[in-house]
């Protein structure tokens, strides 16, 4: 299959699955658009952005029974045990990807898999489908100093968004993936958290 067959049909059903959820679809497509500019600025493969970035979120509408059970195709229990229910839906969409669409390529179902919480020595797909995840325009909470700084410098601002998630969910008392707690203790040990 092309890439542009596997895309249209990743967009078809996209379309038909939130039909009824179109605040989702314009999140995918917003994600879409800075991540191919992310790409742009940091010489990253277009399909490869293009397949994560449109299949990132694509479990979303399922509930967590049913996720959990779409990503034990993938993964073991125990691989599975302790991740946040909010970020189960990365896991599923990775096993999607691989079930339902045929994706082989392991960087593409990292930066799916672990679009939600981020892990250690991510590769630059990961971190650009991580960072738009959260800097997509509809995203009203982010600072044009993050928005600027992600066209400049993709670790440091995947740094501050893991800093920033984290104060976040210990201010709602919610779970805490521990692969954020690893990455972030990664890029400390290797001198890359500054004084941002």
């Amino acid at each position: 299959m092309t890439i542009d067959d596997l895309t249209k049909q990743i967009n078809l059903f996209l379309e038909e699955t939130f039909a009824h959820n179109k605040a989702r679809l314009k999140h995918i497509n917003n994600v879409l658009a800075i991540a191919l500019e992310l790409g742009e600025i940091f010489s990253c493969n277009k399909e490869a952005i293009t397949i994560a970035a449109l299949l990132h979120d694509s479990t979303k509408q399922l509930n967590y029974q049913e996720n959990l059970l779409l990503a034990s195709t993938m993964f073991s229990e125990s691989e599975l045990l302790g991740i946040p229910e909010p970020c189960l839906h990365s896991y599923s969409a990775g096993a999607l990807a691989k079930v339902k669409f045929g994706v082989e390529d392991q960087d593409i179902l990292n930066a799916i898999i672990y679009h939600c919480s981020g892990r250690p020595q991510m590769s630059d797909l990961e971190m650009i489908i991580f960072i738009s995840d959260y800097i997509e325009e509809s995203r009203v909470f982010v600072s044009d100093d993050l928005k600027q700084l992600a066209r400049l410098d993709l670790r440091q601002t995947t740094y501050i968004i893991m800093k920033e998630t984290i104060e976040y969910l210990k201010s709602e008392n919610k779970q805490i993936s521990n692969l954020t707690l690893l990455a972030i203790q990664g890029f400390e040990e290797n001198h890359y958290g500054g004084n941002e």
